[in-house]
């Protein structure tokens, strides 16, 4: 009973190993791997800035948040840039509470002392080689606060898909060497893979980051290039001269 029971499990498991196993072709193939590659100056700029008001009360502290908020959108509609390309990111209202120790049992007690309004704003602009200047503007009139610049490709897709034509071009060009190498000619392509492009670079100027207002004129922030990739596996066909 032991050896059929051992039987039966080998017999259930071959169709499985038989479905995992790789195709079976009667003719010759070649295995072949294609890159393309294109170095790009990015031209946008994303720029996450904000606005905080402290005051005695929540009103207060809303109050001076709209002020200086409605102050910002105006200097931003000043330097050119579209109401389309301003994003609020995000609103938040929060107490503001200070600490003292007391000296003879050392508990440390909080007291609110008033609110805090804030709000960030996501600004882009096509105008990446003068974001420092666009910056040193912004943060010495209504903005006083800095989260970071990140640069991107607008027509990234774009480029990719030109890109993962090159690739197999390169692939097709590869695999010809390969197959004069061996005394035959390239056939049909048999299988394709895409691999992925390489990520977006993110850029942020971390010095910049929280940074006050006073020292916004020494900001220089630069776009810089990205590298993008493309990447795709063949496998063709090799036929007889």
């Amino acid at each position: 009973m032991r050896n059929l029971s051992l039987l039966a499990c080998v017999m259930l498991a071959a169709p499985a190993l038989a479905q995992s196993s790789k195709p079976v072709r009667d003719f010759p193939v070649v295995d072949v791997g294609g890159t393309a590659v294109e170095t790009v100056v990015p031209d946008r700029a994303d720029i996450t800035l904000g606005v905080f008001a402290e005051k005695p009360t929540a009103a207060e502290a809303t109050a001076a948040l709209a002020r200086q908020s409605t102050g910002l959108a105006q200097e931003i509609e000043a330097a050119g840039i579209a109401r389309k390309d301003v994003k609020t990111a995000s609103v938040d209202l929060s107490p503001v509470y200070s600490e003292a120790r007391e000296p003879k049992t050392q508990i440390v007690r909080q007291a609110l002392t008033g609110f805090r309004a804030s709000t960030q704003l996501v600004v882009t602009t096509a105008n990446v080689e003068q974001v420092g200047d666009l910056l040193a503007k912004l943060l010495s009139t209504h903005a006083n606060q800095l989260e970071g610049v990140a640069f991107r490709v607008s027509d990234r897709a774009e480029r990719e898909d030109a890109l993962l034509g090159r690739a197999v071009a390169n692939a097709q060009k590869r695999a010809r060497l390969l197959a004069e190498g061996a005394a035959m000619k390239l056939g049909d392509l048999v299988e394709i893979d895409a691999g992925q492009s390489a990520p977006m670079a993110y850029a942020s100027p971390k010095a910049a980051r929280g940074m006050a207002t006073e020292a916004a004129a020494s900001v220089a922030v630069r776009p810089g290039e990205e590298r993008l990739e493309a990447h795709v596996r063949t496998l063709w066909r090799l036929l007889p001269k």
